[in-house]
């Protein structure tokens, strides 16, 4: 008889989530996050989260146009239409929903209910062999960001698998000259 490994979301997630009212002020959430050496708030008023506040967020929507942390909320630049797991899910699952999404924190939800957060040093603490998803993934945006500017990088074509000097976009995938051509044909 085979036993079930599968490692799911619940085995890597922090139960222990530091959540915010979205009235709480951005000071605040500053403050709270420095306080417990965290880099990010799940907002929720309720039992559901409603949104999520990174440093990063802070960084680009206050500090960078000058506004006042002391007089804007957490609700007003919180990212919201969450993307959420179920603890039951397998982690594998949730690094691939993390990969397609560009999204490092998955709040973790049980029958409405706010259980978790599944952070991607969570996923590569438990499973290092899900590293190569998520760094792959971070590879092909950088890429993306580079070929608005330049048109080409090297690298491994989404089609033949080969990798080339050279990769050309078409239809939102990096292809090697032959394989865009072959599309083009078609």
């Amino acid at each position: 008889m085979e036993m079930d490994t599968k490692v799911t979301v619940h085995d890597a997630m922090t139960s222990s989530v530091i959540t915010a009212d979205p009235k709480t002020t951005i000071a605040d959430a500053a403050g709270l996050m420095s306080r417990f050496k965290i880099g990010s708030l799940v907002i929720k008023s309720e039992t559901e989260p409603e949104g999520l506040i990174t440093e990063s967020d802070i960084i680009e929507k206050v500090v960078s146009k000058n506004i006042l942390a002391s007089e804007i909320t957490i609700g007003q630049i919180m990212t919201k239409n969450l993307i959420l797991i179920d603890p039951g899910s397998e982690l594998n699952q949730a690094a691939r929903l993390m990969a397609k999404n560009n999204i490092r924190r998955l709040p973790v939800v049980n029958n409405g209910n706010l259980v978790g957060i599944l952070t991607s040093t969570d996923v590569l603490m438990v499973s290092p062999e899900l590293t190569e998803l998520l760094v792959e993934n971070a590879r092909m945006e950088n890429q993306r960001e580079y070929l608005e500017s330049e048109k080409s990088v090297p690298g491994i074509c989404e089609i033949c698998g080969n990798y080339v000097e050279y990769l050309d976009t078409f239809d939102g995938k990096f292809l090697c000259e032959e394989c865009k051509e072959d599309l083009e044909d078609e």
